[in-house]
């Protein structure tokens, strides 16, 4: 690094002055004679790359100093000499600090001079670049790669401002096409620019040939969306939502039971996603309608961005569960019960409170003798009211300690048990088929619901569900047997770490949902404003977390990307960084409207 003054005169070109008392001999950045924004530093800063460090640091013009942000993407070309016949080279760089110096400890371009006035035109202005990709253009193929950084750029090289949108798709390998979250962004403002921005895009491949797909869709590695009140989780939400629900296949493995039953030799068959939503406030069942505020140029315009818009209509089909005390009031729905024969393979339910094992032992003695005296073939059905009758009249003859006998009758007895099961004249797994129909978004309100209720009502629903999909030998192959997405509003009230039975058993449940996710097509969509709270093992398996903005206690709890964790405490409404697999995190702005309707 040992260029001369003269060598960068003749580079950048005469240089400005600014108007001093005699005898000073003030010196100001150097003017560029491009369109770039400055230079990769020489001699005062070292210049490197490394397996565990890097350092490149470039002065920045004046003129171009205001409108520089912290986190803009930059590019360095390579010199054509480095590279193979054929192909261009640039080095992909966020700026991760800015800062002024004092120009008397920068030699780059003069050597000595004094100053007497510190205003900003005598110091220079210096970036801090972090690393991202070299992107290689071959001209032949007319193609972009993405390669590591394994060298650095040459002194004095310009920088240019990001303006090439496949040069930053590529260097930061976002995918081409699936399923849209929202528009890249720096500190709020659109990139590379507010005309055309870089849309953010979570990979969501369909199925192109029988059971053969072009790679994992994202959805199947689990998704959080986690924000404080009034920063638009549900808005955003939505319209991540309404992207989903649309005609991909997935290829999925039959199940057992559906090959010996139907004759069927094929392993695997491609399907359309059943998206299933729980709407703890009676938010998501507004998908089904347009929004009545959306203009048809607007409409137009997002269609133009191959963004899908509009209610869903028939598609979307709602299903309530009833209880004793409430009914929903919603148009247009579905009611079903919770069965008490839900209970019969999963004892847990029953248990409000730890039970030691003698007297779990006799729970699950007691429920196996009522539930063996119904043959498959008989009209009885067992009920709750039948099955408390029976436990009074025959448990003695199966428990004969007297102190075990009454810990399970504490359990198996009590006023959630009467409101929750067998009410309504459809049960869950009468409509399991129709619940989780492929190519069918699923809303099952909970509004209605309180306290307990609602509690043991979502865990049996929940449980249900996972059990039916990563279980074998299940009941319900048309659950295993369809890719599912489940999104779960509030997910820290269902999915958080506790010693409570009940919900220890769903957790429990879901963890190994959580794994077994990319091989059994079941995703789990997670929106909430207290991700700390969301056990630890499901979120280790969670591979795209969207935060928008978040309160500072909130941030010193959970791992926001380092970059951000100042910054997202003063994210604005549909402000937020995306943190997906094999993409750098990134700062993205959703859409100011909702696809669908929301009233919220």
């Amino acid at each position: 690094m040992t260029d001369s003054t003269d060598d960068m005169a003749a580079k950048y070109g005469d240089q400005d002055s600014t108007e001093d008392e005699p005898g000073d001999e003030a010196m100001a950045d150097p003017v560029l004679v491009d369109e770039s924004l400055g230079h990769v530093a020489l001699k005062d800063s070292q210049l490197f790359v490394g397996r565990s460090e890097m350092q490149i640091v470039a002065y920045i013009d004046q003129r171009e100093r205001d409108g520089l942000r912290v986190g803009n993407y930059v590019c360095i070309p390579y010199p054509d000499a480095t590279t193979a016949p054929n192909e261009d080279e640039v080095l992909l760089a966020a700026i991760d600090r800015l800062e002024y110096r004092p120009i008397t400890e920068i030699n780059d371009w003069v050597d000595g001079g004094g100053y007497s006035d510190f205003g900003e035109q005598n110091l220079a202005y210096v970036s801090h670049l972090d690393p991202i990709a070299i992107v290689e253009h071959d001209r032949l193929e007319d193609a972009l790669t993405r390669q590591t950084v394994d060298r650095p750029p040459k002194p004095g090289e310009d920088v240019h401002l990001i303006e090439d949108e496949e040069v930053l798709r590529i260097g930061l390998n976002i995918p081409s096409d699936g399923i849209y979250i929202g528009d890249m962004a720096v500190s709020g403002d659109l990139i590379p620019n507010d005309d055309e921005p870089l849309t953010y895009l979570l990979s969501n491949p369909n199925v192109t040939d029988g059971t053969e797909d072009e790679g994992e869709p994202a959805i199947f590695r689990h998704l959080l969306v986690a924000g404080s009140t009034g920063k638009g989780k549900t808005h955003f939400s939505k319209n991540i939502l309404r992207q989903c629900a649309v005609s991909k296949q997935y290829p999925i493995e039959i199940p057992p039971e559906e090959q010996e039953k139907f004759g069927i030799e094929d392993d695997v068959r491609s399907r359309y996603l059943n998206l299933f939503v729980i709407d703890p406030e009676n938010e998501y069942v507004e998908m089904r309608d347009d929004n009545p505020e959306l203009s048809q140029e607007k409409i137009e315009e997002l269609e133009n961005k191959d963004i899908a818009v509009g209610g869903l209509g028939d598609d979307l089909q709602v299903f309530a569960p009833v209880t004793s005390n409430s009914q929903p009031t919603l148009d247009n729905i579905r009611t079903f019960s919770i069965p008490f024969s839900i209970v019969e393979d999963r004892p847990q339910l029953l248990l409000s409170s730890r039970a030691e094992d003698p007297t779990f032992n006799a729970l699950r003695d007691i429920l196996n003798a009522y539930f063996d005296k119904f043959d498959e073939d008989g009209d009885d059905e067992p009920t709750y009211e039948d099955f408390k009758s029976w436990f009074y009249q025959h448990g003695d003859q199966f428990v004969q300690n007297d102190n075990i006998l009454s810990a399970v009758e504490r359990r198996v007895t009590g006023p959630i048990y009467d409101r929750v099961f067998d009410h309504g004249t459809t049960s869950l797994e009468d409509y399991t088929n129709d619940i989780f129909n492929r190519g069918q978004v699923t809303v099952v309100p909970t509004g209605h619901l309180r306290g307990e209720t609602e509690q043991l009502v979502l865990l049996a629903l929940m449980t249900h569900i996972v059990e039916n999909k990563i279980d074998t030998g299940v009941d319900h192959p048309q659950i295993k047997g369809t890719p599912l997405l489940l999104c779960v509003d509030e997910a820290h009230e269902y999915l958080s770490s506790t010693n409570r039975p009940r919900e220890q058993y769903l957790v429990q449940n879901f963890r190994q949902a959580a794994k077994r996710g990319r091989k059994d097509k079941f995703g789990l969509y997670m929106v909430t404003q207290n991700p700390q709270d969301i056990d630890d093992e499901i979120l280790k398996q969670t591979n795209t977390r969207i935060y928008l903005g978040l309160q500072p206690e909130v941030v010193e709890r959970i791992r926001i990307p380092a970059d951000y964790e100042d910054q997202i405490v003063t994210f604005d409404k549909g402000q937020a960084v995306v943190d997906a697999p094999d993409v750098r995190p990134v700062e993205v702005q959703g859409l100011d409207v909702c696809v669908t309707d929301h009233s919220n």
